[in-house]
């Protein structure tokens, strides 16, 4: 069988829960929180990280963020998750749906 997805286990797992239940806040803005915040930012240059607990919600926060509105068009893989398309249909924005073909797995203008 092919697994959905695997875990990736450090070792450290232990450590850093008990890190977080000592600290007494579990969830929202905690210590864990800001530390892979601070680690990504170090990583990516970026001036601020914003952490989502799912890909809906990243998803929606994009949309915001990018402005987009009644009217705009927005492309969406046809195969996915309905939060792709939604968080922009929340919006007023209007899904396009692309595909990809067994010769061209990604997503083209002729898809």
């Amino acid at each position: 069988m092919i697994p959905f997805n695997k875990p990736y286990v450090t070792g450290l797992e232990q450590d850093y829960l008990e890190q977080a239940v000592r600290s007494g806040r579990l969830s929202g803005n905690g210590i864990m929180t800001r530390s892979v915040c601070n680690r990504l930012q170090n990583i990516t240059g970026a001036s601020n990280v914003l952490l989502t607990t799912s890909c809906s919600t990243a998803l929606d926060m994009a949309a915001i963020l990018s402005g987009v509105g009644h009217g705009d068009e927005v492309i969406v893989p046809s195969f996915t998750f309905p939060s792709t398309a939604n968080a922009f249909v929340q919006r007023g924005a209007v899904p396009v749906f692309a595909d990809s073909t067994d010769l061209h797995p990604n997503v083209s203008a002729d898809t």
